[in-house]
């Protein structure tokens, strides 16, 4: 992990009768991936609260307003609190309440929270390394989403069908914004030898965010195989399981598909997360994978085959699927890729998105949707 330079001091009420290392309980799980954050005892005369995320009790917010940080505060309380208390909270505190801890709790219980504010406070330039004061994160990531979908908006106008050859597989993509939070990525890697694709569908940009990271780590690799998208997987999966952004029992939260396909024998094979699909010379080949992005279900979500001269493979991403069906078509996509297979990329991706947006008002679409198209040359050569 990158360094953060984050402190937290915390005072004595805070703990409500909780053992004195209660918040050295939460430092220690948080150092090994970020080892410049610290947590210290609260001091009145010390000016390095002011540089810090204060931690005091509910108490001590109502009764003391110098209490307050540029940084932020946290507040606890134990067992419960009332809505009229939050309120108060809130009014005194404003845009530097970051939360609130019942440290009635397990103090481990609360670490993917302080790893979340950790990691916010990192990819939002807040750190105290950087010598910035407080950020209030909602107006910043609301700041970031309309810059987002200003960059997907642009991105759509002066791109509107990307075309690349790479070897002999010509590679044809298109993609539409949407207005939902979070969004689609795809990124391609590609080697003599290799291309590597990875789409992702995620319910928040933090989530979107580490994938693009983790995937960034996974293209400095000069070959690719099984064991190595797994590893790629398995620490996604672990980062993002922390942090609390996926769920076990919830497969939307993000979706995830990896394509490897190897340029000589054009042989691919990958994993298949969510409600994306495949089609292969106007053919469906997978339905929707249900189970969440679980290390427990690599091995059901793999697959593999080849490509033959002349073949085409196509990917539809779940925003494609979901954006068709909340316009009450869900069958349409499979129509229009049978009928437009035989007149070319052009014609099916452009058909496939006219229809997506037809009697449509708004500048964006309910969803990011993104198609990939992929042929090999009639006249490849192919290694056996």
């Amino acid at each position: 992990m990158n360094k953060t330079g984050l402190n937290f001091v915390y005072t004595e009420k805070s703990l409500h009768e909780a053992d004195s290392d209660y918040w050295q309980q939460v430092e220690s799980e948080l150092k090994p991936d970020f080892p410049n954050v610290h947590f210290k005892e609260f001091s009145i005369d010390s000016d390095e609260r002011f540089d810090s995320i204060i931690i005091c009790s509910l108490e001590e917010a109502l009764g003391d307003e110098s209490l307050s940080s540029p940084r932020g505060v946290i507040i606890t309380f134990k067992d419960s609190i009332e809505p009229t208390e939050i309120e108060k909270v809130r009014a005194i505190y404003g845009k530097g309440l970051l939360g609130f801890i019942d440290s009635g709790k397990p103090a481990l219980l609360h670490n993917p929270w302080f790893k979340r504010i950790v990691l916010e406070s990192k990819v939002l330039g807040t750190g105290a390394q950087q010598g910035l004061g407080q950020v209030h994160l909602g107006k910043v990531l609301e700041q970031s989403l309309m810059e987002l979908q200003r960059v997907k908006k642009l991105h759509e106008k002066v791109v509107p069908l990307r075309q690349e050859k790479v070897k002999s597989v010509n590679l044809f993509s298109k993609f539409a914004a949407g207005y939902s939070s979070g969004g689609e990525f795809f990124d391609i890697k590609k080697t003599d030898t290799q291309m590597l694709i990875i789409v992702t569908h995620a319910q928040s940009y933090v989530a979107s965010s580490i994938v693009l990271s983790h995937f960034e780590k996974l293209q400095q690799s000069k070959f690719y195989n099984r064991e190595i998208l797994e590893d790629f997987l398995e620490d996604l999966v672990n980062e993002c399981r922390e942090l609390d952004l996926i769920d076990r029992d919830e497969p939307e939260s993000l979706q995830l598909d990896m394509i490897l396909l190897d340029l000589k024998t054009y042989h691919y094979e990958g994993y298949h997360f969510g409600k994306g699909a495949y089609f292969s010379n106007g053919h469906k080949l997978s339905n929707e994978n249900e189970r969440a992005l679980n290390e427990n279900f690599f091995e059901e979500a793999h697959y593999e085959g080849s490509l033959e001269r002349g073949q085409k493979l196509i990917f539809v991403s779940p925003g494609v699927l979901q954006n068709f069906e909340i316009k009450g078509e869900k069958g349409l996509l499979t129509k229009i890729i049978k009928e437009q297979f035989d007149n070319g990329p052009r014609e099916v991706l452009n058909e496939i998105f006219f229809q997506l947006k037809k009697n449509t008002e708004e500048d964006f679409l309910k969803y990011d949707a993104s198609v990939i198209y992929l042929e090999v040359d009639p006249n490849a050569f192919m290694q056996v």
